[in-house]
């Protein structure tokens, strides 16, 4: 049966919907996100009448931000949608949740309006009383679309849109539900704060040219660690390198190959920095060992303490190192959950074979699992 207007041809990008489920299943993006709703949905633009924007992002509690269980989302939505369900509530005493549902879409789908009121109904069919509010109110379900393709977005934005015209007596009767829709290609990043992560994200979808896509790509470290989000940059490295690039035909790959060659010219700079800060930290241990022993005023304790001493401080200045190391390509996030990995390890060997590691892996859960497969660390 050939296709038809309301039945269009999803192109399957799985890499691509995993890159957004990765992000936006990340607390930072989703707080962000929701932080500028306003602005990147076109609630708050200037036509509306000043003060009566639409600015969620001031009446929301970002403390009690979480993700709902994902059993509860996979059985009532399906097992796509497992981490893009959001529970928040207001700031003031009324009680009000808001249920939040991110969609990604790259294609325009006319029934938009229809399968977002098919979700929300789902959810609100699954919730338990402990869910509900005082007189067993329903909490609202936020959807939000979040769209990449570069044609623009025609589909209605409310169910009412899709239905037939009707006479008057039967406009009561006819259902309202609508959804916000964030046009990534047709968001400008500079309206928007420099550190929110939905910046990036629409900079980096809208990157039309190798040299925009690479010069974005090797500002994301410094980007990450300014807007304190250093545990997205492996989902955004991994993102440019196996989607974005693509994007730009045979020379993409070629791109990718530049960007890993800077990026490991940066790691070279790092680790003889890091090597000369490790030699001052043995000393520093080296100090402490003696100090240690000459306060015990004894010659067996002063040798105990040497020999303690050295043996530390080489240690924790080899694990500092990978740490850092860690923290420079991965992130911080990840370099502190590598601190117990790096703890079970008392190996001058081991550690600097772990080292080498942190360049050949893609991910820090890479470098984590072959460390812990070697038998080094519990």
């Amino acid at each position: 049966m050939p296709e038809t207007p309301d039945q269009p041809t999803r192109p399957v990008r799985p890499k691509h919907d995993a890159a957004y489920k990765s992000l936006f299943g990340r607390r930072r993006t989703v707080e962000d996100t929701l932080r500028v709703l306003h602005a990147a949905t076109g609630t708050g633009d200037a036509g509306k009448a000043r003060g009566r924007e639409l600015d969620l992002g001031r009446r929301l509690d970002f403390a009690a931000l979480e993700r709902m269980p994902a059993s509860f989302v996979t059985e009532h939505l399906g097992r796509r949608h497992a981490d893009m369900l959001w529970r928040i509530r207001t700031v003031d005493e009324t009680w009000l949740h808001l249920l939040v549902l991110f969609e990604f879409q790259s294609t325009v789908d006319r029934r938009m309006a229809l399968r977002m009121m098919n979700y929300a109904g789902g959810i609100w069919t699954g919730l338990g009383s402990d869910h509900l509010g005082p007189g067993r109110v329903f909490p609202l379900v936020l959807p939000v679309v979040v769209y990449s393709g570069r044609q623009r977005w025609t589909a209605p934005r409310d169910i009412r849109d899709l239905l037939a015209p009707a006479p008057r007596e039967l406009l009561g009767p006819r259902p309202r539900h609508g959804y916000l829709l964030i046009d990534l290609q047709r968001l400008d990043p500079a309206s928007l704060p420099e550190d929110n992560v939905l910046s990036m994200i629409a900079a980096l979808e809208r990157a039309r040219s190798p040299e925009r896509l690479e010069g974005l790509a090797l500002s994301l470290r410094e980007w990450t660690e300014r807007a304190g989000a250093q545990e997205l940059l492996d989902i955004f490295r991994e993102w440019i390198s196996q989607v974005l690039v693509i994007r730009h035909g045979p020379g993409g790959r070629e791109l990718e190959l530049r960007i890993r060659k800077q990026e490991e010219a940066r790691m070279s700079m790092l680790i003889e920095r890091a090597r000369q800060w490790g030699e001052e930290l043995n000393r520093e241990w080296l100090e402490k060992g003696m100090e240690k022993g000459m306060e015990k005023g004894m010659e067996k304790g002063i040798e105990k303490g040497l020999e303690k001493g050295r043996r530390e401080g080489r240690l924790e200045g080899e694990r500092e190192l990978v740490r850092l190391l860690v923290a420079r390509r991965f992130g911080r996030g990840a370099a502190e959950d590598f601190v117990p990995v790096l703890a079970g390890i008392s190996d001058s060997d081991r550690l600097a074979a772990i080292a080498a590691e942190v360049f050949t892996c893609e991910t820090a859960a890479e470098l984590a699992e072959r460390a812990r497969g070697d038998g080094t660390a519990e």
